[in-house]
């Protein structure tokens, strides 16, 4: 683990997990291609200070803050897509002076994340790079193709992340508290995940030496052709790349078609999806939207969410599904691809990362997570070993992750535990 992890303090005794953690091994990690949601993010803590300020009562943010009290009132990670381009700079406008700006983006997080645990190759692909996200990435030691037409060109995109501890505001019944974020971002052009048909060679040429693909941006497009185009480049670079697994990363988008388009087209054509269990509601809202389990549902138990992993894993064909929520993962994989032992090395070397990226105080097993496993014992059990489940025709693995005490980032987190967990993963 990297130097600085915080201490871990098991005070509840969970063996055999305490021995699994305190066994873990570092993975053989692998050469990653990450594309295209490269931005830089302006972190903007949520204080009692703020929420009562001036700032955020503007009538020009009031959608603003409707929004982020309601990401606050449920604990949800929300992003909100602001259509409206005037609005979006006037945002950015009025919050130029506050937070800080870092590397963003599902795949800019993804890259300097997998740069710093040490995979070899770290080859980072976007449709346009700043100068300011250029400079962070080669500082980081990864590479960078720009699939637009050379780093520097464009003007470094920003979205607005407000990080909030629980508390601030009333929770939601049946809510577990906990420190999240919010995030206001332009939307940007379906091209920004779709390469270039001038491009495609060279992009292709690039990739063909790299075992894992961590994409994300696909929130972005728009149309069914924009779809179609974009699950036929994931097709070609399997074929191109023969020994490369290609995992997508989901957001919480709300609108239909963006979902629809995502299901029915980037999934069958991806081998692995991560998520979280608010992503997970949205898609099986869209599949059965008039299941009272499903389609009406807020919250998921978590025996709910793992038939609702294997829900979305069988209809979309899938090699892999991970789901991390509060406490505890979820790991779907079709039993002819699963090394169950393995897998669940990686997953416990993704917990102790995130728990170290969160920037805690110490560290101790979550007591949702030893509940949920219980919970999903009793309903799909027994285990085969510790976590890990037969079902059907897959392999399920849940562990129960370890909770960073005072944690001072939540922003990227998923993205964090979703790159780590798969290029750690051997499927």
């Amino acid at each position: 683990m990297p130097p600085g992890e915080p201490a871990m303090n098991f005070s509840i005794d969970n063996d055999p997990w305490q021995k699994l953690y305190q066994n873990v091994t570092h993975p053989l990690l692998m050469p990653t291609v990450v594309g295209f949601n490269v931005v830089l993010d302006r972190i903007i803590p949520v204080t009692p200070a703020l929420l009562e300020t001036s700032l955020l009562s503007k009538p020009e943010l009031s959608r603003l803050r409707s929004r982020l009290l309601h990401s606050m009132h449920t604990c949800t990670a929300e992003e909100w897509f602001v259509t409206d381009h005037e609005l979006y700079e006037q945002y950015t406008r009025i919050f130029s002076g506050t937070g800080n700006l870092v590397i963003g983006g599902q795949a800019g997080i993804a890259a300097v994340h997998l740069a710093s645990i040490g995979v070899p190759e770290v080859l980072c692909i976007a449709h346009s790079v700043g100068t300011h996200t250029g400079t962070i990435l080669r500082k980081a030691g990864i590479c960078v193709l720009d699939i637009k037409g050379g780093v520097g060109n464009s003007s470094d995109a920003i979205h607005l992340v407000f990080e909030y501890p629980p508390g601030l505001v009333p929770v939601a019944e049946g809510i577990v508290p906990r420190n999240n974020r919010f995030i206001a971002s332009p939307v940007h052009e379906p091209g920004s995940a779709l390469i270039p048909e001038n491009s495609r060679a060279a992009f292709m040429s690039e990739i063909s030496r790299y075992n894992r693909a961590f994409l994300s941006g696909f929130q972005y497009l728009q149309t069914e052709e924009d779809f179609a185009r974009a699950a036929e480049q994931i097709l070609l670079m399997k074929k191109n790349a023969s020994r490369m697994r290609i995992h997508v990363e989901c957001v919480s988008v709300i609108d239909g078609a963006v979902i629809r388009g995502f299901i029915h087209h980037i999934l069958p054509a991806a081998d692995s999806i991560g998520l979280n269990e608010n992503e997970l509601l949205l898609l099986l809202h869209n599949l059965y939207p008039d299941d009272d389990e499903y389609g009406n549902t807020r919250v998921l138990s978590p025996v709910q969410l793992v038939n609702g992993a294997i829900e979305v894993f069988r209809i979309c064909n899938l090699k892999r599904l991970h789901l991390h929520t509060f406490g505890y993962y979820i790991l779907v994989l079709r039993k002819d691809c699963a090394h169950p032992d393995v897998s669940r090395n990686a997953l416990l070397f993704t917990s102790l990362t995130a728990a170290h990226a969160a920037k805690g105080s110490c560290t101790d097993f979550s007591p949702v997570g030893t509940c949920a496993l219980k919970q999903i014992d009793d309903a799909f059990g027994p285990q085969l070993t510790p976590g890990i489940f037969r079902v059907d025709r897959y392999t399920i693995i849940i562990i129960p992750t370890i909770i960073a005490q005072n944690i001072t980032k939540s922003s990227g987190l998923g993205d964090i535990i979703s790159s780590t967990a798969f290029v750690a993963d051997q499927f």
